[in-house]
């Protein structure tokens, strides 16, 4: 009965925070996409570059079209959807105390700041390159940041994100699967980078057939049923010990 109570209480954690995330980036959806193209929020040129400099012209011959009349800023729905909800739950919890409000406020300073952080960090990031696009500004062949701009921007968020970890939170192990923790010290830092920018680098396929948000979100939702089925074996492990 316990382990049936406690599978509950995990279920209304995830589960009401992500259809309340849910409902309101669908609720906003139609508000900004009234805007967007009533201001005409899309690229003013068409053009995208190969990660090495090179030319793209099957590409930009195929999206030419697509990528003048489609507006940007759309990715703005997603975080602040997701940060929204997240204060928002916190202030529930702080201003009306209980059982209930304290299960949904999944802010902690060891768990969700970091993620946050990046959530909202990257997206000011990504809102800054569709302005840029949109104005027909910055460095990038169809306006834009550069690409050695926004990798190094992603290099200084891992870098954030490696140091909090590693001096705030003591993290120096890794789990390599069927072999369980490995000790890597100072490491964990240049690691914790490198997947940074290679979840970064899966940016490449936006735009080709689709977004990318498609492909990142079957992928994360394996995360998600990993974390999850960590996390009951770690509390059954707890109640047994």
């Amino acid at each position: 009965m316990a382990d049936k109570t406690v599978m509950i209480d995990d279920v209304v954690k995830i589960f009401i925070p992500a259809i309340l995330t849910f409902a309101v980036g669908v609720m906003t959806t139609p508000i900004l996409t009234h805007y967007l193209y009533k201001y005409r929020f899309w690229k003013k040129k068409s053009g995208k570059r190969a990660l090495d400099g090179g030319e793209t012209p099957i590409f930009n011959t195929l999206h030419k079209e697509r990528e003048t009349s489609v507006p940007k800023l759309g990715g703005i729905i997603i975080w602040s959807a997701a940060a929204a909800v997240t204060v928002g739950l916190w202030l529930v919890a702080e201003i009306f105390p209980g059982n209930l409000s304290s299960k949904l406020d999944f802010l902690s300073r060891n768990q969700t700041w970091l993620p946050l952080f990046t959530l909202i960090f990257g997206g000011l990031i990504g809102l800054v390159d569709d302005f840029l696009e949109v104005g027909g500004g910055g460095d990038h062949i169809a306006g834009g940041l550069s690409l050695k701009k926004r990798l190094a921007l992603v290099v200084l968020i891992g870098l954030i994100g490696a140091f909090w970890f590693y001096f705030k939170l003591e993290v120096t192990t890794i789990g390599i699967p069927f072999a369980g923790p490995a000790e890597i010290g100072w490491l964990f830092i240049p690691l914790f980078v490198i997947v940074m920018l290679g979840v970064y680098s899966g940016g490449v396929i936006d735009g080709l057939d689709g977004l990318a948000g498609g492909v990142f979100a079957v992928a994360f939702a394996a995360y998600s049923v990993v974390a999850f089925s960590r996390i009951k074996l770690i509390c059954r492990l707890s109640r047994q010990l």
